[in-house]
């Protein structure tokens, strides 16, 4: 079953977990801490099949704000039935994901497109400096590192009934939505305030001036 993975090992109870649930042989894309980061807001499109299984990319959030969601969208085999497809993809369970509240995944048979959609997420509670966010369901706190990681994305794949699911390895459009922290929301809604203000006080002696001439 193809699917897209999102968990994050930032705890040694994480990792003997992950020895003990080796990686799966088919497609999947699983969302792990740690690595040599690449560049989220430069570099994320690096994420793409290469036919290694399983093959690893590992990035920090140096967005301007908290990553809350992520799309992985490709082109897959056309005219495959909903059977076909849910037995080669698949979202992993709601504890597997980690960062996200949900993980989503839709089909067009007259295209092909397969979109893999993770996001939702609990509003922050302020401990992201110092805290696992793993499992906290809140985003991926600006400036903390996390690795993707494709396992099963190999030439061949094929449905539960042996049906190819792609000719060739496909091409992912990745993306990313990120979120202002509300710390910083607040600055500059107090920002436009103090501008609206200065603006308002600007006007009122230009007003004044101009009727101390006439």
């Amino acid at each position: 079953m193809r699917s897209i993975y999102l968990s994050l090992i930032l705890t040694l109870s994480a990792c003997l977990s992950a020895f003990a649930n080796p990686v799966p042989t088919d497609p999947q894309i699983l969302i792990d801490s740690g690595g040599d980061p690449y560049s989220l807001s430069t570099q994320f499109d690096i994420v793409q099949p290469s036919g290694a299984d399983p093959l690893q990319f590992s990035f920090v959030n140096d967005s301007n704000g908290i990553v809350t969601g992520l799309t992985f969208d490709t082109t897959i085999s056309k005219n495959l039935t909903t059977a076909q497809v849910n037995s080669g993809f698949s979202c992993p369970s709601s504890a597997n994901q980690g960062y996200f509240l949900s993980c989503g995944i839709t089909y067009t048979q007259s295209t092909g497109e397969l979109l893999y959609k993770f996001s939702g997420v609990n509003p922050p509670d302020g401990d992201e400096a110092t805290d696992n966010e793993f499992g906290e369901f809140e985003g991926i706190p600006i400036g903390d590192d996390f690795t993707i990681t494709l396992a099963g994305w190999t030439d061949g794949a094929t449905a539960s009934d042996g049906t190819p699911l792609y000719a060739s390895l496909p091409k992912f459009d990745d993306s990313f939505t990120a979120t202002p922290e509300p710390s910083l929301v607040s600055l500059l809604a107090a920002q436009g305030i103090l501008l609206i203000c200065i603006a308002g006080f600007v006007r009122r002696r230009a007003n004044r001036k101009e009727h101390s001439t006439e």
